[in-house]
């Protein structure tokens, strides 16, 4: 379409004269095409904003860790008949510096007393900063760096190499562990790439896991992701630990998915230049307000290279990813602040301010 005002210019420009029912009609016919026109002019509009929007929201990588031997996440049978999903924050959009030397990215959190309702079975909770990557090779699905704080039936080990197949346990006290989750597609020979990687069906689970190591309420629990450069090689260094003690978990990924996606071998291909940054407490079967933990604070970090002082419209605001879809459900509230190189953000989540009306 030509731009809109040259139209609108020509259609109101003077003309020679006519006669007056000749210019009634004319005038009908002209406002008539106007409407027409900004009606189209309008709906493009909507229309580019809603794909820019589109490129700039990252979904985060939910419902990807629950046991297969338990019932997938449903509507509870409270009389609202909501969902509680998982509460997530973020930046809302990709930031390139997924393969700067020197990045870093760091949360601290202290862990929260044990909820007042909670199963070894039946409620899972992961709760946490990660990174993960938007992009992935042939054959892969799910790139999630995501040390955590678990408690229920968690997948909170694996075999490690050369499997790496996950292992659920069940938790009766606060653990933390580092975790690289992976999804790997399932082999399809009728797929032009020979892999069927759809999202919302089943695929192969993998995931390389630290130590586990139990935590106490009030301890405070540093995670870290730092790109390191060894040996003539770059791998990921994933790390979670309490401050102070000497007790941490680690992962070392030199090669992307582990190895196991042979399309991919090294961080430094174009996939992973752009990496999301997010925090979730991502928890499965909560039903009450007394599933959750009444308070939940967390810190976090992005360290870029130094060369991105002058970049600073790099950088998002954090917002809620995911709010919560109950009323009884934890309030939030997130702050970010940025600098040339550096972003800091901080999320509450607490139950302290829910009225019994919510929670009826």
């Amino acid at each position: 379409l030509p731009p809109l005002a040259s139209v609108l210019h020509v259609l109101t420009s003077a003309h020679e004269p006519f006669s007056s029912s000749l210019r009634k009609e004319r005038m009908l016919t002209t406002r008539l095409l106007v409407i027409v026109l900004l009606g189209v002019f309008f709906a493009q509009l909507v229309a580019a904003l809603a794909a820019s929007s589109a490129d700039d929201v990252v979904p985060l990588p939910l419902y990807q860790r629950f046991n297969p031997a338990q019932p997938r996440p449903k509507a509870n049978t409270r009389k609202e008949d909501c969902h509680a999903g998982a509460l997530c924050a973020g930046p809302g959009r990709m930031y390139p510096i997924g393969q700067q030397p020197g990045v870093k990215f760091y949360s601290q959190f202290t862990v929260p007393p044990l909820p007042e309702d909670f199963s070894i079975v039946d409620t899972t909770y992961y709760d946490y900063f990660n990174i993960f990557w938007r992009a992935n090779p042939v054959g892969g699905l799910m790139n999630q760096f995501v040390p955590q704080l678990m408690l229920g039936n968690a997948l909170a080990n694996s075999t490690n190499f050369p499997h790496y197949d996950p292992i659920w346990i069940e938790l009766d006290q606060w653990h933390i562990g580092a975790q690289y989750f992976m999804g790997l597609c399932v082999p399809n020979a009728s797929f032009p790439d020979g892999f069927d990687c759809n999202r919302d069906q089943p695929f192969v689970a993998k995931a390389a896991t630290g130590d586990l190591i139990k935590v106490n309420p009030g301890e405070v629990v540093e995670t870290s992701f730092e790109l390191l450069h060894v040996r003539n090689r770059v791998e990921w260094e994933l790390r979670i630990g309490v401050m102070g003690t000497g007790r941490f978990s680690v992962v070392l990924a030199d090669t992307p998915f582990m190895g196991l996606v042979n399309s991919t071998k090294s961080w430094m291909e174009d996939t992973y230049a752009e990496v999301y940054v997010g925090s979730c407490l991502e928890n499965y079967g909560m039903e009450s307000p007394r599933n959750y933990p009444k308070t939940w604070e967390i810190l976090i970090e992005v360290l870029g290279h130094d060369s991105n002082k002058a970049n600073v419209s790099m950088w998002n605001q954090w917002h809620m990813d995911h709010d919560r879809d109950c009323l009884w459900q934890p309030r939030s509230s997130v702050q970010s602040r940025s600098g040339g190189y550096w972003q800091r953000a901080i999320w509450n989540a607490t139950l302290s301010s829910i009225s019994s009306t919510d929670t009826a």
